[in-house]
């Protein structure tokens, strides 16, 4: 164990009943999840056994549940959608491989932070029709009509009424009473956190008898018992997953940030998201050999680990050790689940994540740049491979953070309040003659933004012997866009008579001007350095207009 956790024989029955809880937990969703991205649900308990259990010594997070997610679930059926059934095990397990080196790379290039640029509305957006994805792809294992397999989703509920005829009311029944008995079991205290296994083994237990014509996994697919034999990904077929497999790793990582920065480490701190992303992309490339499929850090798993009582992270070890003991003894007996009920635990699962009031309703509210990404987001995962919905997302989100800057970009008047202090007000439109004025750069400076703040700058047309002071503490890069703004400001504010000063002026932003020759045009004398205490050089600059040096 990484040095700083809590000894591991004190830790052991806490983590202990942790690992069995996720467990038990994690084996109807692996399976479940499994049957939503189109593959056989042996691959999904594969992955809750390995990339569990590998992804518990690898990432940086203490409590991160690394496994096959509903969002990922739901993109990988749209990349497997159109492969042969035949060719579908082999496109899985090169998928994960490659989805592990793009992961890894993150890692290394500590990319981390680039996942900010995807704003929290674009992520609604997105996880919200991730979610109707799942919940459409589920109402034909709960009625029995099925659509077929390339088919738009959003198009299931117009199609199921046309076909209202072809509905096997058994399947149905059987799917509704397993939701409920989910429901109700989550009212029990003790049976909480095997509310989701216990009606899938009431189910299994009672419908071949009560309905023997309802479908079950094994007529699907077969469950073989014992581990998987080792495979060789067919390296041959990455050249056309490699578009799919970037974004689903875009997608697991940020859910995985998602997951580091909601649930913190045992002392309190944020754990390496960079890390993470290594350990999590380490992760895939061994499980590809393995038979698992692109997994990565569920939140929903991760915050069940953390509320069962798990202090290290033996208790994800722990985990997929008893998944894979579990796959071992009874494997086989996973082919008598009725397909209806995994169905009824997805579509319940998928209707929790869509049901999110308040944060559409803040969204909607507060931002309207944020409002048209969230739907276009949400829309584009309806009618487009929801691999591509990704791409569509960070596109609305640099969209959104370039738009916004550029209008806040803009340029305030610092009025003098005593002791130091200013208040801001909106620029004046122009200088006054004999006059003073403070003034200071709001929002980000970049050359999108330059016209804006230019457009700021308060006119020194048919002023005399005003005086403009520029605050410009914090601007320590700068493109030399800006650099030539201020020359040509300068040299406009002296046609009057009148004298520019830059204070809080960054060594590293002087030495643009000097190259730039802006700092002739403004002469140096009226430049004064920032200096480790806030406006004092700006006070300085005052001093000095103020007594005419």
């Amino acid at each position: 164990m990484p040095a700083g956790e809590t000894n591991w024989r004190k830790s052991l029955p806490a983590d202990l009943a942790a690992g069995t809880t996720t467990a038990l937990v994690g084996i109807p969703q692996a399976m479940g999840f499994a049957l939503v991205a189109g593959i056989n649900p042996i691959y999904g308990l594969y992955t809750a056994a390995f990339s569990t259990a590998i992804g518990a010594f690898l990432t940086g997070s203490t409590y991160l549940k690394v496994m096959l997610s509903n969002v990922l679930a739901v993109s990988i059926f749209s990349v497997l959608a159109p492969v042969p059934e035949a060719d579908v095990p082999a496109t899985l397990f090169v998928l994960t491989i490659l989805v592990g080196a793009f992961q890894l790379g993150f890692g290394l290039l500590r990319a981390g932070s680039l996942t900010r640029f995807i704003s929290n509305a674009v992520l609604t957006g997105f996880v919200t029709g991730a979610a109707l994805l799942i919940v459409l792809g589920q109402l034909g294992n709960l009625t029995g009509h099925q659509l077929p397999r390339d088919a738009i989703q959003i198009l299931a509920i117009p199609d199921l009424l046309l076909h209202a005829g072809d509905i096997q009311p058994e399947a149905l029944a059987v799917g509704l009473v397993t939701i409920v008995l989910v429901l109700a079991f989550r009212r029990v205290p003790h049976l909480r956190s095997v509310a989701l296994l216990l009606p899938i083994v009431v189910a299994t237990l009672l419908v071949p008898a009560v309905f023997p014509d309802v479908a079950l996994v094994g007529d699907i697919s077969t469950i073989p018992a014992g581990l998987p034999a080792p495979v060789i990904p067919d390296l041959a077929l990455i050249p056309g997953l490699l578009v799919p497999a970037l974004a689903l790793a875009i997608i697991g990582l940020v859910m995985a940030v998602g997951v580091t920065e909601a649930i913190p480490e045992p002392d309190g701190t944020i754990a390496d998201v960079n890390r993470d992303f290594t350990g999590q992309g380490v992760t895939n490339i061994l499980a590809s050999f393995l038979q698992c499929a692109p997994a990565s850090g569920s939140l929903s798993a991760t915050a069940l680990n953390v509320a069962a009582g798990a202090e290290t992270r033996a208790a994800n070890l722990i985990s997929g050790a008893l998944v894979g003991v579990v796959v071992v003894l009874a494997g086989p007996l996973a082919e008598q689940i009725p397909l209806p009920a995994l169905a009824g635990i997805l579509i319940l699962i998928g209707a929790e994540l869509i049901y999110q009031p308040h944060e559409i309703a803040c969204i909607w509210k507060y931002s309207r740049p944020g409002r048209w990404a969230m739907l276009a987001t949400f829309i584009s995962t309806q009618v487009l491979p929801l691999q591509y919905s990704i791409y569509v997302g960070v596109l609305l989100s640099l969209a959104i953070y370039l738009v916004t800057s550029t209008r806040e970009a803009s340029v305030v008047r610092l009025v003098p309040v005593g002791g130091g202090m200013f208040r801001e007000e909106p620029a004046p439109g122009r200088l006054v003659d004999d006059t003073l004025t403070v003034l200071s750069i709001s929002g980000s400076v970049y050359f999108a933004t330059l016209r804006a703040i230019e457009r700021s700058l308060p006119s020194p047309e048919g002023s005399e012997g005003a005086v403009v002071i520029l605050a410009l503490r914090g601007r320590v890069e700068a493109g030399t866009g800006l650099f030539r703004m201020l020359e040509r400001y300068a040299r406009r504010v002296a046609v009057g008579g009148n004298r520019l000063i830059l204070a809080e002026v960054d060594p590293q932003f002087l030495a643009g001007l000097v190259e730039t020759g802006a700092a002739a045009e403004i002469g140096r004398d009226n430049i004064f350095f920032a200096t480790p205490v806030v406006w004092e050089s700006l006070m300085e600059a005052i001093r000095a207009a103020e007594a005419g040096t």
